[in-house]
């Protein structure tokens, strides 16, 4: 160790001092010497963050270990899939494999403590020569992610610096840690839609199947000082019995190592659950994921907590109490940034030692749950896609989903019949019954959250994230569940490129043959004469990307505020019926996108068979292709234009502002973001069509952060000057689109006339904590077009508006919930406070108009199948007089 320079030599002081932070540049820095000198360290890079800082993990043991990786990964990826291996070639691998441990630091960037400790941590490994640490290195391959996070780190550390000896030193920055999710960048295990846990699952968890993953965190600093595993009830009950023990063992075992060095404080069973995915990958791929949450600091600078001031947990458990849960409270003081650093360096050393010295239980019980789940006959048998799909495109994201977390799609080659219906050939088809089948059945089914109680008779005790995860749900997606076992022929499906992938953009329906351009210079029609315009129906999302794409090359575009069809020609039969909201443009454009720089539309993957186009007979089915329309453009046709879009952004981080805006960029709406400054100063109709306020709490976007809390830049809100300017706004023909909580400002301040009937009720008479809700859909309402009449959304907290018996005109439901129990998945009590409410509604003020939504259609970019109500609302703010129709050219 002496050839290695200590933290303390490398940086002029010891990483956990107070009021020092570390750079990630800084971090890096040390790490690559460390990883240079050192024979036990080698560096590996992963890519870049979503800002372009390099993004890499260490790989820490025994030099000799380093030197066989390749070895070690496959003896890895068999023991993952035991139909590669018998159980007698099995305990063989077990007896050569390493338990493959993963820490991760930091995800969310406030909490610094892991991600300053890792220089301390890797150099003791790197060097030390104590029998502990080679027992370690011997016997466990050491996966270390110094941050998660690395663009947040800086953003942190740069605002400590800017804050540092003033009044606001060790707050928080009032901006996203992440660029796009803020606080829910762990909470997109599953989605995959942020760079960073999209690269550490391609690169960590599907290459090297750790066992265990042990996840440091910071929570707040007045109650315990320490929290591990055992979590509290409920677990998802596709996590392995075996898993859920071995959780438990670890955490107790992290958690006695951590007592015997005399850390107060530490506790367990309280608060946190294992239910969704979205925190817990590892949990559906035959590890374990050990939570470790410790008290945080003001950053980098102590803080001081009298005994008296601790506070309880949300479950009620008192932290200054004796338990069996926490044996030795903690009695008050300071707490330092080196008391986090400390209890962390303990914890990950404990479960270091635990792998090594238990290394067959962990590598056997990784294979074994895996082959009993081989092995399971009980329902349901498989998860069938229907071929009817209404937003095709949503289908091949959820298959991207599902293949990133490496679950087997496969295609029907041949006709066949599951629980009594027969399916075409075509059909996906994903089977329950291979290795990663449990990370597909909890993404698929139907969730049946307990109904547990603080106590008998008493309030709800709330989850520690949402409730219900349903995917197709979510997206949009036809998908039956099939019960028993049947025979058909079937072919794999090829890995989906999708928004995640390296093409730039997802699946845009593909143009019929005749629609397909011959030439490839700009500007140039179509090949075959008579084609007028293409015709495209609202029910793909990926049309939106399309048509906000024509509208930057300068390519005019129509839609149709009804349902229209082609008129009757000679010679052709079966005249197409195309929904409201269909987009008209002149195929001349196709060509001028093609030639941008991106992939044209035959780069695109093949898209799944669509439904049969309308006839006279059924005039509105499902989702109609992409088509040439001949004739004339139906009277009263809307041309848009580019719609000018703010979207506000308030001195508080909330995720669904960066959500937003992710989901924005991504269907190639463009925007701008607009402060509290912006909207007081007015104008606003001058610069912007449309105003979208992500959702927030009403009072905080009228008044904002409190003088004194932060920088005087950071505080206040809108206002009464940012009243009358979004009043004047809406007034002079702009669109003002309210989401989820936000939605309260525009009632209480605007007046829109309606009352939510949820305010104020206390949690024993309605309680909705994260769940999908099913909501009636008014499909020929321009909000609603391209919806179907029936959908699906996530209800957190949100908004259930009840309209006067005497509701002006100029007041219009787009969705309501049923009259019945709208719960879909998830937990909901008192539904029946739901029933008929309205859930988004457009009220047109002056010339303009106000769409509240009660819900948040871009929740998390999980919700593909609601954001056609958010991209309708943008174009309703863009579209113009229909009289002006042009007639066709002809070619």
């Amino acid at each position: 160790m002496s050839t290695l320079p200590s933290p303390r030599d490398f940086f002029g002081f010891a990483p956990g001092e107070d009021r020092k932070l570390l750079s990630w540049a800084e971090i890096t820095s040390y790490l690559e010497v460390v990883s240079a000198a050192s024979p036990r360290v080698s560096r590996i890079d992963m890519g870049a963050t979503t800002e372009g800082r390099p993004f890499y993990y260490l790989a820490i043991s025994s030099p000799e270990n380093l030197a066989h990786l390749d070895e070690y990964r496959e003896i890895q990826a068999k023991l993952a899939d035991p139909r590669r291996v018998t159980p007698e070639e099995a305990q063989g691998l077990v007896g050569r494999g390493k338990v493959v441990v993963l820490v991760t630091c930091s995800i969310h960037a406030t909490e610094v403590g892991a991600a300053q400790m890792t220089p301390i941590l890797v150099y003791e490994f790197a060097g030390s020569d104590d029998p502990e640490i080679q027992e370690i290195l011997d016997n466990v391959i050491f996966l270390l992610v110094p941050s998660l996070n690395p663009d947040g780190l800086d953003l942190v550390v740069d605002w400590y610096k800017r804050t540092l000896n003033t009044r606001f030193e060790g707050t928080a920055p009032p901006v996203l840690y992440h660029k796009y999710a803020g606080h829910d960048n762990n909470r997109d295990w599953f989605m995959l839609n942020l760079v960073e846990t999209r690269l550490v699952v391609e690169k960590i968890h599907n290459v090297w199947h750790p066992q265990i993953v042990l996840d440091l965190h910071e929570m707040r600093s007045d109650g315990f000082r320490m929290f591990l595993p055992p979590y509290v009830d409920p677990y998802d009950p596709n996590v392995d019995y075996i898993l859920q023990q071995e959780i438990n063992a670890l955490g107790m075992h992290i958690m006695a190592e951590l007592l015997s060095r005399g850390k107060p404080g530490v506790c367990c069973h309280s608060g946190f659950d294992a239910y969704t995915p979205a925190r817990a990958y590892q949990h559906y791929h035959g590890g374990v994921r050990i939570l470790s949450e410790l008290a945080s600091a003001k950053l980098a600078s102590p803080v001081v907590i009298s005994r008296d001031e601790l506070k309880p947990a949300p479950d009620g458990r008192d932290p200054g109490q004796s338990t069996w849960a926490q044996p030795l409270p903690w009695k008050g003081g300071e707490w330092r940034l080196r008391d986090i650093i400390e209890y962390e360096l303990i914890a990950v050393r404990a479960c270091l030692l635990h792998a090594a010295r238990w290394k067959r239980m962990w590598l056997w019980n990784f294979y074994d749950q895996a082959r009993r789940w081989l092995q399971r006959r009980e329902p349901p048998f498989a998860y069938i896609f229907p071929c009817d799909q209404r937003d095709p495109g949503a289908l091949l994201e959820l298959v991207e989903v599902l293949q990133r977390g490496l679950v087997e799609v496969e295609k029907a080659a041949e006709r066949f019949t599951a629980d009594g219906v027969t399916y075409p050939a075509g059909t996906l088809v994903v089977k329950i019954q291979q290795p990663y089948g449990r990370y597909a059945k909890t993404l698929l089914e139907i969730q049946r959250y307990p109904d547990i109680r603080h106590y008998t008779g008493g309030p709800p005790r709330p989850p520690y994230d949402v409730t219900g995860h349903t995917l197709p749900l979510a997206m949009g997606v036809k998908c039956v569940e099939v019960s028993s076992p049947f025979c058909c022929r079937t072919e794999p499906v090829p890995t989906q490129p999708g928004f995640s992938g390296r093409r730039s953009f997802g699946s845009v329906p593909e143009l019929p043959p005749d629609l397909r351009c011959q030439t490839v210079h700009t500007g140039e029609v179509l090949e075959k004469a008579g084609a007028y315009w293409v015709a495209l129906p609202p029910f793909e999302n990926a049309a939106f990307r399309l048509v906000n794409r024509l509208l930057t090359s300068g390519v005019p575009v129509w839609r149709a505020p009804f349902a229209v069809r082609e008129e009757e020609q000679a010679g052709r039969a079966g005249c197409k019926t195309y929904p409201p909201g269909t987009f008209f443009f002149p195929p001349g454009g196709l060509p001028e996108i093609s030639n941008s720089g991106e992939a044209s539309l035959s780069d695109l993957p093949e898209p799944l068979p669509h439904a049969a186009v309308g006839s006279e007979s059924s005039p509105l089915p499902g989702p109609v292709k992409a088509a040439p329309w001949r004739g004339h453009l139906p009277h009263g046709c809307h041309r848009l234009s580019s719609p000018r879009v703010a979207v506000y952004k308030s001195h508080k981080p909330f995720p669904s502002e960066g959500w937003l805006r992710l989901v924005l960029e991504r269907y190639r709406f463009a925007y701008s973001s607009v402060g509290n400054r912006d909207i007081r100063q007015g104008n606003l109709r001058e610069r912007f069509d449309v105003l979208v306020v992500p959702s927030q709490p009403a009072g905080f976007i009228r008044k904002g952060n409190p003088v004194g809390t932060l920088p005087a830049e950071y505080t206040g809100g809108w206002e009464e000057p940012g009243k009358l300017a979004v009043l004047e706004f809406v007034e002079a023909g702009g669109t003002l689109i309210m989401l989820d909580r936000s939605c309260q400002w525009a009632v209480e301040e605007l007046g829109v006339p309606v009352k939510n009937v949820l305010a104020g009720l206390d949690t024993n008479q309605f309680f909705c904590p994260g769940s999908i809700l099913r909501v009636m859909v008014d499909p020929e309402h321009p909000v609603g077009f391209g919806l179907p009449t029936e959908a699906a959304v996530m209800f957190v907290g949100s908004c259930a508006w009840d309209l006067a018996s005497t509701a002006p005109p100029s007041l219009k439901v787009v969705a309501r919930y049923p009259e019945a129990n709208p719960l879909l998945s998830g937990w909901l009590l008192g539904d029946e406070l739901l029933h008929g409410k309205a859930a988004a509604v457009e009220y047109r003020l002056g010339a303009g108009r106000v769409i509240l939504m009660g819900f948040e259609p871009h929740f998390r970019a999980q919700f593909t199948g609601t954001y056609k109500f958010l991209f309708n609302a943008i174009f309703l703010s863009v579209t113009g007089d229909g009289a002006s129709a042009p007639a066709p050219q002809s070619t």
